[in-house]
């Protein structure tokens, strides 16, 4: 299913397209297809706790 979606939204733009798993369990579904160009377990989080330090700066 992800193969499928990557692949419509990569002919929808018309040009390639990195693809970053997020999530904690990216990892797992990293090693069931290779669709992914990148794999970051916490990524949201990083950024949600760089938006804090941000705002707590402010």
């Amino acid at each position: 299913m992800m193969e499928g979606l990557i692949a419509r939204i990569r002919a929808e733009i018309g040009r390639p397209a990195r693809v970053v798993a997020t999530g904690g369990l990216a990892v797992l579904f990293d090693e069931a297809t290779d669709i992914f160009d990148a794999v970051d377990p916490d990524l949201t989080l990083d950024g949600l706790a760089l938006l804090a330090e941000r705002a707590k700066a402010s």
